[in-house]
């Protein structure tokens, strides 16, 4: 089969042929249908630092973003699932026995990164096929398409955002990048009563605020060209934001979001930080009361409960769908995402 692979230590990917891979006990076959690109994807790609611990797992096929069809059951699995359904699955198994599987925070699993990660240290699904675990897998409603579905994961991911801070209907959000997961992130804010909410980016994401414009963002800024505190002050009645959400991965955006925090209002942190984000802890934190929360991936409950926002047309995936490409082409999806020519490019193996 066809797959995009990663083999050395150094900016670059590659399209080789690779072996069908069998399900092992307790295991599936799937038919990849569609696969995104993330921006993890991304940073393997570039060969960003970071990832260095990857390289005893080259040659690594890339991917966790996907849906697929099933095509064959391993021994000793369940009959819940069966060939022919469709699917999507979570990045990884968990053990469900450690302290953290038991408060329902999987994410922190202290076996998941040795079970195997999908697109990590194990082989993803930038692929014809790939073997998945059984209890990693969620059908899909038929009113969703194997294309938005494939978004599962970023959609859980803003999800678990979203259900870590508090506001109520009406009050002032603040959400900083406007990439597939703060765009999805505001249409989740915007369902549960939030307004106005603010999505704020760069002069180089005016493609994508605009579709946060379409999304429902009642209020789109640029920083660097526009006073955006003084923005968010005049429509929160001089108190500022409940809750802000930093998603770009910019120090300097976490540091601006806190400061147009309310006092007692929520920073919340979902992006990747390159270094550290100064912080005036006794002023700006402690002395009023604001809280700072880091949110990494989503429950597996939020699968199911993303998948059931898309059927019921509550979150809407297809503007952030910027290109579908075979994987002959990956090359230039990849180049797109990191040029923010694109939002989100899927990957057909079969187009």
């Amino acid at each position: 089969m066809k797959a995009i692979v990663k083999s050395g230590p150094s900016p670059g990917i590659e399209l080789m042929e690779t072996e069908v891979p069998r399900p092992q006990p307790g295991e599936f076959l799937v038919r990849v249908e569609a696969v995104g690109i993330c921006g993890s994807d991304v940073h393997i790609y570039e060969w960003t630092p970071g990832y260095e611990f990857l390289t005893k797992y080259f040659p690594l096929i890339l991917g966790h973003e996907f849906a697929g069809r099933i095509v064959e059951l391993g021994p000793g699995t369940s009959k819940i699932f069966h060939p022919g359904e469709r699917v999507t699955s979570e990045t990884g198994r968990i053990c469900g026995e450690c302290f953290f599987c038991k408060q329902g925070k999987g994410i922190l699993c202290t076996t998941r990164t040795s079970f195997g990660r999908i697109g990590l240290e194990r082989n993803g699904a930038m692929a014809e096929y790939i073997v998945v675990p059984e209890e990693c897998l969620h059908n899909i409603p038929a009113e969703v398409s194997l294309e938005e579905a494939a978004m599962t994961e970023p959609a859980a991911v803003a999800l678990g955002a979203v259900e870590l801070s508090q506001f109520y209907p009406g009050d002032v959000v603040v959400i900083f990048g406007p990439g597939p997961i703060g765009l999805l992130i505001l249409q989740m804010c915007k369902a549960l009563g939030a307004g106005p909410v603010l999505v704020i980016g760069l002069e180089a994401d005016s493609q994508r605020l605009k579709v946060a414009e379409k999304l429902g963002a009642d209020h789109v800024l640029i920083s660097g060209k526009e006073e955006i505190t003084q923005k968010v002050m005049e429509l929160a009645e001089g108190v500022g934001a409940a809750v802000a959400f930093e998603v770009s991965g910019s120090p300097t955006a976490a540091s601006l979001g806190l400061q147009m925090l309310r006092k007692a209002g929520e920073l919340v942190l979902v992006g990747i930080y390159p270094e550290a984000i100064p912080i005036d802890a006794t002023h700006q934190v402690v002395r009023q009361m604001k809280s700072i929360k880091g949110s990494y991936g989503g429950a597996s409950l939020d699968w199911d409960r993303v998948l059931n926002l898309m059927a019921t047309k509550r979150i809407n995936l297809q503007p952030l769908i910027s290109a579908i490409l075979p994987l002959e082409r990956a090359q230039e999806g990849f180049e797109a995402i990191r040029r923010k020519e694109a939002l989100k490019v899927l990957l057909k193996p079969k187009c």
